[in-house]
Formats: C-alpha cells, sequence, structure tokens
C-alpha cells in the first residue's frame, strides 16, 4: 500500500467540486488521521462523512483502509467491495482488498483481484509486489520470486521486494541466494529490521547460530522491541546453548505478546532443561488454554507432570494426546510406561502393543513427530510472507490486552452526559411512558454515589411533600439500584406499580434491581473462595442458596418479559435479558436476545459486540467476527482487540 498517500489526493480531487465545505471538512480530517495512522479516529470521522454522502466511493475506501489498519479484515473487505460497487475503476481498491482476503486466507478471491487490478493497469509494480508477498504466504515460491522481477523490471526499488524475493528463495532451500537479497534489503534500507531479522533466519537454517546472531543483534538494535528479532534471537542463543539469554529474550517477547503460545512453548523447553518443572507445566498450561488442540504441548506437559510425581495428571495429558492423533507412537510409549507406575501392567502392556502397531502404520512416514514439529515454534520463523508483527505491538491499539467480558447493562439514566456516552429511546406515542424521549446508558461512572444520593434526597421531598406519582419512585428506584440499594429500589418499583400496573420502565428498573442484586450475590459468594489461576475449585453447593438464586432470576426474566409485552420495540430489555441468559450459559436465548436488539435498534454497537461474543463461544467463529466488525465499526474499540485474538489465524 505505498501508493497510499497519492491514492488519497487523486480520489479526494475526484469528489471536491460537489462536495459541501462541511463534508470536505470530515474529508479532509479522515484523511489526515490516516495518514497519522490514527485509525480509530479516522473511523469515527469517515462514519460521520459517510452518513453525509452514503454514495461516495472514495470514503468507503479510506473507512476500509482504517479498518485495514485495525487488523479487521472482514470490515475492510465489506467496505472495498462497496467502493468497488460504487466506483469499479480503481485498481487500488482491488490490491487493498485482495490484500484483506488474502488475510482471511481466501486466495482465489484475492488472486481475482489482482487480476482485476492488472487488467486497468498492468504497469503497476505494486500489484506484482503485493502478489508476491500472497504467493510466498502460499509458498508458491516460484510464482513469488517472478512477480518479484516483474515489479523490479517496472523500476520498484523498494526493500519490500528483495525481501519477499530473498524469502521465497529460502523457501526454496537457495539460502545463499536468499542471503544476498538481504543483504540489498539492508542496502536499501538500512532502517528496515527485517532484512537483518530473515538474515539471522537464512543463517540458522544453514546451522550458523553465530552468525545469525550478528544479524539478530544489529535488527534489536534498530528496534529493541521486535518480536520477530526476540524470538529468533532465542532461538539462536538456545542452539548455542545460552540458556539464561534465550529466556531473557522469550521473557521480553511474552511481555510484548502475551497471547503468544509460540514464546510459551519454547520458554516451558528451556525452563524444563534448566529443571524448573513447575515453572515449564505452567507455561504448557498457557499454550493448551491459548490453543487446546495442539497434542506436543499435552504430550510435554504429561512427561513433566509424569517426572514431577502428578500421575493422574500425566494420565490425563497422555490420553489427550492420543485422542488428538491415534497414531501417535510415543504417545503410547509415555503412556505405557506411566502404567507401569501406576501398577496397571495390563494397561502398559497394551499401550505399548498399541505404539508397535502405530509405528507399523507409520513405516511410509515419520513414526512419530519429528523435532522440527516437536518443537513447532521453529516454523514461525520462515516464510509466512507476513514482515508485520508476530502479535503484539504496543503502538498498534488491537494488540493491546482486553479483558473479554460482555457489554454490561443498560440502565435508565437521568443525569447530564455527552450525547455520545448515552442511548435514547423514542417512547412518542407509546402509552404508559411519561416522557417522549428516555435516556439510558451502561456507564455506571457518568454518576457519582454523591449524585446519586442527591436525586434520593430530592425525589423523597417530592414524595413526602405533594401527591404521591409513579415517575418520582422511578427516578429513585434508579438512583438506589446505582447506590446498590437494590431492597430499596425494589421497594419503590413495588410502589409506582400500585400506583400503574402498565408504566413500562418501572418493570425495567425493577428488574434492573433485582438483576443486580443477584449479581452482588454472586460476587459475594466468589470472593469467598480461593481460586488457583483461571480455575475455581470444586465445592459443595448451598442448596438453598440454589434455590433462592432461581428466585432470583425467575424474576429478573418475568420483569423483562412484562416490559417486552407492554413495549415490543424496547430494545435494551432484550440486550439485559440476553445478558441474563448469556450469564446462565443459555448461549441460545442469548442469541436470539441480542439479534432481537440489534433488528429493533440498528446502530446498537454493545449489541453487536456481545453477538460477536456469544457467537465467538459458541465456536462459529465467522459469525462472532463479523458482528465484531460491526460493533468496532459502531465504536466498540475492544472489538478489535478481540478480532485480532481469536478472528485471525
Amino acid at each position: 500500500m505505498r501508493r497510499f498517500s497519492v491514492i488519497l489526493v487523486l480520489l479526494c480531487c475526484m469528489i471536491l467540486p460537489a462536495a459541501a465545505q462541511n463534508r470536505m471538512k470530515l474529508r479532509q480530517i479522515g484523511v489526515t488521521q490516516l495518514q497519522n495512522s490514527m485509525y480509530l479516529e479516522a473511523l469515527n470521522t469517515l462514519n460521520d462523512a459517510i452518513r453525509y454522502e452514503p454514495t461516495a466511493s472514495d470514503l468507503y475506501f479510506f473507512r476500509g483502509y482504517a479498518k485495514y489498519g485495525l487488523d479487521d479484515y472482514i470490515g475492510a473487505e465489506a467496505d472495498y467491495t462497496t467502493s468497488i460497487e460504487l466506483f469499479p475503476y480503481q485498481p487500488d481498491v482491488y490490491i487493498n482488498r485482495a490484500i484483506v482476503r488474502s488475510q482471511q486466507e481466501k486466495f482465489a478471491g484475492a488472486f481475482e483481484d489482482f487480476a482485476s487490478a492488472l487488467d486497468m493497469d498492468s504497469k503497476n509494480a505494486s500489484i506484482y509486489t503485493n502478489r508476491a508477498r500472497i504467493n510466498l504466504f502460499t509458498k508458491h515460491f516460484n510464482d513469488c520470486i517472478n512477480d518479484c522481477y516483474r515489479a523490479i523490471d517496472l523500476e520498484d526499488k523498494d526493500a519490500m521486494v528483495y525481501l519477499l524475493k530473498g524469502s521465497a528463495e529460502m523457501g526454496l532451500g537457495n539460502h545463499y541466494t536468499a542471503i544476498t537479497s538481504f543483504l540489498k534489503v539492508m542496502e536499501i534500507d538500512s532502517t528496515n529490521p527485517y532484512g537483518a531479522i530473515q538474515m539471522g533466519a537464512a543463517w540458522m537454517e544453514l546451522d550458523r547460530p553465530d552468525s545469525a546472531l550478528v544479524y539478530l543483534n544489529r535488527a534489536l538494535k534498530l528496534d529493541s522491541t521486535n518480536i520477530y528479532a526476540l524470538f529468533n534471537r532465542a532461538l539462536a542463543r538456545i542452539k548455542n546453548q545460552d540458556k539464561e539469554g534465550a529466556l531473557k529474550d522469550l521473557n521480553k517477547t511474552i511481555n510484548l505478546s502475551p497471547y503468544n503460545s509460540y514464546a510459551y512453548f519454547n520458554r516451558a523447553i528451556v525452563l524444563s532443561e534448566m529443571k524448573e518443572v513447575k515453572s515449564a507445566i505452567s507455561d504448557l498450561t498457557t499454550v493448551i488454554r491459548l490453543n487446546p488442540g495442539n497434542l506436543t504441548s499435552h504430550y510435554y506437559r504429561g512427561l513433566l507432570r509424569m517426572e514431577s510425581n502428578d500421575l493422574k495428571g500425566a494420565l490425563e495429558d497422555f490420553d489427550r494426546t492420543i485422542e488428538l492423533f491415534p497414531d501417535y507412537t510415543d504417545g503410547y510409549m509415555a503412556r505405557s510406561g506411566l502404567k507401569e507406575k501406576l501398577k496397571d501392567p495390563k494397561g502398559a502392556a497394551r499401550d505399548h502393543q498399541l505404539g508397535l502397531e502405530a509405528a507399523r502404520r507409520n513405516e511410509n512416514r515419520p513414526d512419530t513427530l519429528d523435532f522440527d514439529e516437536k518443537n513447532y515454534l521453529k516454523n514461525l520463523i520462515t516464510l509466512s510472507g507476513n514482515f508485520e508483527e508476530m502479535n503484539t505491538m504496543a503502538s498498534k491499539f488491537q494488540n493491546q490486552y482486553v479483558d473479554i467480558q460482555l457489554a454490561p447493562v443498560f440502565n435508565l439514566f437521568f443525569g447530564q452526559a455527552r450525547y455520545d456516552q448515552i442511548e435514547l429511546y423514542d417512547s412518542y406515542p407509546k402509552e404508559h411512558y411519561y416522557t417522549s424521549i428516555i435516556s439510558l446508558c451502561n456507564k455506571p461512572y457518568l454518576l457519582t454515589d454523591s449524585a446519586r444520593q442527591d436525586v434520593v434526597a430530592r425525589q423523597t421531598v417530592l414524595l413526602d411533600s405533594v401527591s404521591r406519582n409513579p415517575e418520582s419512585y422511578l427516578i429513585r428506584a434508579v438512583s438506589y439500584t446505582g447506590l446498590r440499594e437494590f431492597a430499596l429500589a425494589t421497594a419503590d418499583c413495588d410502589s409506582a406499580i400500585m400506583l400503574d400496573p402498565g408504566f413500562v420502565l418501572i418493570y425495567f428498573a425493577r428488574a434492573n434491581a433485582i438483576y443486580g442484586h443477584y449479581q452482588a450475590r454472586l460476587e459475594e459468594e466468589k470472593a469467598k473462595r480461593l481460586p488457583g489461576i483461571g480455575e475455581i475449585p470444586e465445592e459443595e453447593v448451598d442448596s438453598a442458596r440454589m434455590k433462592e438464586d432461581a428466585i432470583l432470576v425467575e424474576a429478573i426474566l418475568h420483569n423483562y418479559k412484562k416490559v417486552i409485552q407492554l413495549d415490543p420495540g424496547f430494545p435494551f430489555a432484550y440486550y439485559n435479558r440476553g445478558l441474563l441468559f448469556a450469564s446462565l450459559g443459555d448461549y441460545q436465548e442469548a442469541l436470539y436476545d441480542f439479534r432481537r436488539a440489534v433488528d429493533l435498534k440498528k446502530n446498537f454497537a454493545e449489541g453487536y459486540y456481545n453477538l460477536g461474543l456469544i457467537y465467538l463461544l459458541m465456536k462459529d467463529k465467522n459469525g462472532g467476527c463479523k458482528y465484531l466488525s460491526k460493533a468496532g465499526e459502531l465504536g466498540i474499540a475492544d472489538a478489535y482487540k478481540v478480532m485480532k485474538r481469536f478472528c485471525y489465524e
């Protein structure tokens, strides 16, 4: 996307004569934000611009670029497609769509887009460079090299061309030719660390770790937080038996990239060699949490557990290893040895026989995982064609840590706040509402406890001095809920219902008050426990408490149902009820409610976000990522962090 700045200018010029001044300003601000890599800000600006000009193809191109910058490849593809539908004669839009399609492994579509771009502009070197990147990723190494030569013939002297060409040569095993290309990268751009990193990788492939370290140290002088360089240097140090140095590099890699299963795996191997068995087991447990299907981690953890005399845990790991790969000879042999320790000679003999049978079945292929597969991190170094950071850089918003939780409940709001901090519901001309515009929010911090106490005092005076009215009870009940005085809130709701049994919002407020009470009970119960890392131990369940919780849940559901009966178009009742169903593990009902909420409120960002998370919980990555993309577009910034972690391999 090197020609991006030029394209921005050209596309803007296409629109300028017809654009109104305020629309022009939005476009220019958005472009400036993109040029400064302010992708979240640009996204919001371009959303506003598109509301003004919904048929302007360039705005969708710009917004697609903003989403690409946030690693939202699904949303970027959708915007590039819209841009093409509105104006199908701009080759750079096809190039960009090809890139985001390839990130989703839609390679056929990506190559079609490159072909379309070449039909319009066969002398565009950028097309060949970007197609070379995809050919490298798909391991079409000769095609990658041919595209690089075409780009070079068209005077593309960018370092990236030689970086791609060298990596493809490495894929073909031509390491010395690759080194020539990487030297060219460093000659063209001495500030680019990736030339030195790939040089280091090439020397590692040639089993020259000392030479590799020279270049990896050089790369880290250019960029001390480059994860590729840190990671590769750790491998070189392992090769040189420098375990302390390798551990230092892997620690830093994990600090920069907390979801990087490769780094945890290799650190576990180093720790196990240093006899830090407990820490090694902990790292392998993290790998398994990040990638439950990784049989190698189960196998190694089983060996370490057996070494530390956790025979039950070891058996679980070997069982899982064999479940994942029924022909894994080492798994059977390890389990056989374990069963000997467990005084199960018959089981041990049976596993030994199964291991021999697996070995015979595999005579024409490796009878077990070879070293490169066991040490599978080694595969990360080479030839992915992605010269961005592996998992995380602090400068990228979407790569920062996120505590993944559903967006919280919405409550009625009777304070002062910016328009973008609250949601409005138009109740006109519906019955049993006391005002035509309802304010709601799910940000408790917008009101302080002292402000809520002032509201309670004011409404108490009104209720004591004049005829009692349902609206005053409602306002005081909502304030009591914010103060966590749930019993008082519920009592006020009951009083209001006696005055007006059809008052829609009072049922909503009562549901929220009881919900708050229910959540407080769960928090109190959780605080009594002493959990291990990521786990809550099993304990006897108080049947009386379970019965009380069930009564609360039933009351919450009853009140939300009453809201929906009185006003089927109130999206926040569906949304809040969806959260309750999700907390109960009833994901199908939660999906129904969140879908209903976004149907009723088209730009319901939190609804889309929660839909995305529930779909991910149900192992539907496509559905989850689609809705998260929409949530990100609508302003839920954390959606991009979740997408980065779960939507793309």
